[in-house]
């Protein structure tokens, strides 16, 4: 039987073979779903590895949409900005933001992101609420790279299998049983992005994803940790608080952080001066930080992790220098030209995504 199968793979480790077979099963309409949630659950508990992890994402990359392009572009390596999500603090959203900073400093950018679901805003929530189109069929990708050197690929639109999982998923949530795919989305990029930053908000998966990362093909991996100064976990990287930076070269990189806030003006804000109530909100904070209106903790959140974005995107900077270009970028109004930009084009984006979108 089909269903006997995976219990065969309870309380092992797996390798890539086994680990595509689960994913056939676990798409397999005739499967008990009884077995899929033992199964999952089983994973879960004992913890799944960075490799077990990068073996998932590729099973589901494998079935992702197609793209018309995919590792670099036009020389330069894609990077994507997709944090892992999942602390239900409803911060500013930093890594979209982080998107327009990267593609305005001329790093090509294809940002793989979804709804909110554990925060009142997700990437698609406040690109949506700018009046930027999430639905982009791979051509429209393609032309919003081109033209704007950033994209934003709306997961369940790349990812038809996972629409399969979607009852089984949401029957698990609903019974507070987290499973592997709240870890995936930052490995599922179906444009296979060669350098990338990934936020997380446990300090465990650093080491998982500092592992995925380069397994799946990514050469300029970025896993960062953060808290504020009370300990809260940010998803992002800090200011003040812990701060840790995986895969670059970057020791000092909480030394340099703590100065370039007293530089700046920015330390001792409170964390809930990043905080936000709605979508609507969000995009308008990272509207007037963009435009030079506000230079509070948001500025210096999306100063923090656009450095770090540079850096991995080969920027030939220090950390110091990285962080003080970013503020350079914005100061001179060069990352809100980028998002009117993106507000010029977004009818045609949308026109042209229309049929694919509803299909």
């Amino acid at each position: 039987m089909k269903s006997s199968e995976l219990g065969n793979l309870l309380g092992r480790r797996l390798g890539s073979e086994e680990v595509e077979r689960a994913v056939a099963l676990l798409l397999d309409a005739g499967v008990a779903e009884e077995e899929k949630i033992a199964f999952l659950v089983d994973l879960e508990e004992r913890g799944a590895t960075g490799r077990e992890a990068a073996f998932f994402a590729e099973a589901f990359r494998g079935r992702a949409v197609p793209l018309g392009f995919g590792g670099h572009w036009k020389g330069a390596p894609l990077l994507d900005c997709c944090g892992t999500g999942g602390g239900g603090l409803n911060l500013c959203n930093i890594s979209t933001g982080t998107m327009f900073v990267l593609a305005a400093a001329g790093i090509p950018v294809v940002k793989h992101g979804n709804r909110g679901v554990s925060k009142v805003s997700g990437s698609a929530d406040v690109l949506e609420a700018m009046g930027i189109p999430i639905r982009l069929s791979p051509e429209a990708a393609e032309r919003s790279l081109q033209e704007l050197g950033m994209a934003y690929l709306h997961a369940p639109d790349y990812h038809p299998a996972f629409l399969a999982m979607g009852p089984l998923r949401k029957k698990l949530a609903a019974q507070g049983q987290k499973t592997i795919f709240h870890l995936l989305g930052p490995l599922l990029n179906p444009a296979r992005p060669m350098a990338q930053v990934v936020g997380v908000f446990s300090r465990a998966h650093l080491t998982l994803f500092e592992e995925a990362l380069p397994l799946g093909g990514c050469q300029r991996a970025a896993v960062v940790f953060g808290t504020d100064a009370q300990g809260r976990a940010l998803g992002e990287l800090g200011i003040e608080g812990e701060a840790e930076i995986r895969g670059l070269a970057l020791p000092e990189g909480r030394e340099v952080l703590a100065a370039f806030a007293r530089r700046r003006g920015y330390a001792g804000a409170r964390l809930e001066e990043a905080l936000v109530g709605s979508a609507q909100e969000s995009a308008s904070r990272l509207r007037a930080v963009f435009q030079g209106r506000e230079k509070g903790l948001v500025r210096a959140l999306l100063a923090a992790n656009a450095a770090v974005g540079l850096l991995a995107g080969g920027h030939p900077a220090s950390f110091a220098e990285a962080l003080e270009a970013v503020e350079e970028l914005l100061d001179r109004g060069i990352v809100a030209e980028r998002l009117r930009a993106a507000e010029r084009l977004a009818p045609e984006l949308r026109c042209a995504s229309a049929i694919w979108a509803t299909g």
